[in-house]
């Protein structure tokens, strides 16, 4: 049984409004690093940039595991601070009774056994 991640999007801009989903982010960099800036103006010239800027500058690069990169002008603290409300968000709504269990059926393997016995 495959596990899958709880979908959390975190606003990335206000202005053009762009969400993005924060179990999707592999990193983030200060577009004050010379790489971020390198990858952004690579990104532009390949026409692959996700711009969610509008007119305001570029403050941090984020990095998708799909290999996107999107530009948001928010800073990468606050960004943080976004994934971190929506994850206790998330910790709030989840009744502390529930369990999940990863069950298998039983009777199939009882039913295999048997039938090796019988020959």
């Amino acid at each position: 049984m495959a596990y899958m991640l709880p979908l959390r999007f975190v606003e990335v801009s206000s202005e053009p409004a762009v969400a993005i989903c924060a179990t999707r982010i592999v990193a983030m960099m200060d577009t004050k690093a010379y790489q971020a800036r390198r990858t952004i103006h690579d990104e532009k010239q390949s026409g692959t940039l996700i711009n969610a800027c509008g007119v305001n500058a570029a403050k941090t690069a984020i990095f998708l595991d799909n290999g996107s990169v999107v530009s948001s002008p928010k800073s990468i603290n606050v960004l943080l601070n976004s994934i971190a409300k929506a994850e206790s968000r998330a910790e709030s709504k989840r009744s502390p009774r529930m369990k999940i269990f990863d069950l298998y059926d039983e009777d199939e393997e009882d039913d295999e056994e048997e039938e090796d016995f019988e020959e």
